[in-house]
């Protein structure tokens, strides 16, 4: 086979792994710091708590990607998402915990550059320390967020 040939199926399939979501209308997106729109958070997550829709819509079918800006000494209670979750501390520091109650969960200390992926229906939680942590969530949507306990939910307070 020539060079060519050889090129052409390294391309081909390398792009059979595209996902099915990814479609010839998307269009590049790419932003600055200062581009990035932070709102309040939706109702099911603490208040304080920051969110920014960069890519895609979380609650339609397809790949999205979020961040999330928490306050220092805030938490989000242990809850499970309805799909795979992949998170990035882009800067803070805050405890991620995994299990069904803070008590009970193994812990983990993330800073700046940390990461975690969670397959779907896993249950986790997370604390802030003293100061704001800003993390880039992503995953396939319709993102869906369920408190392991109905009563930690914010919503449900509001």
């Amino acid at each position: 086979m020539s060079r060519r040939t050889l090129l052409a199926l390294s391309i081909a399939a390398g792009l059979a792994g595209v996902a099915p979501a990814a479609r010839a209308d998307d269009a590049a997106v790419i932003y600055t710091p200062a581009e990035i729109h932070w709102v309040a958070a939706p109702a099911d997550f603490p208040k304080g708590v920051e969110i920014a829709y960069v890519y895609g819509k979380v609650d339609r079918p397809g790949p999205f990607v979020i961040r999330v800006r928490m306050p220092a000494h805030a938490q989000i209670a242990p809850h499970t998402h309805n799909m795979d979750e992949t998170l990035t501390v882009l800067s803070g520091h805050f405890t991620h915990f995994v299990g069904d109650s803070f008590a009970d969960a193994q812990k983990n200390e993330l800073g700046a550059g940390g990461f975690v992926h969670l397959p779907k229906d896993t249950p986790h939680a997370l604390r802030t320390a003293n100061g704001p942590v800003v993390m880039e969530i992503s995953g396939v949507g319709p993102f869906g967020m369920t408190y392991v306990n109905p009563a930690d939910d914010p919503s449900k307070a509001r």
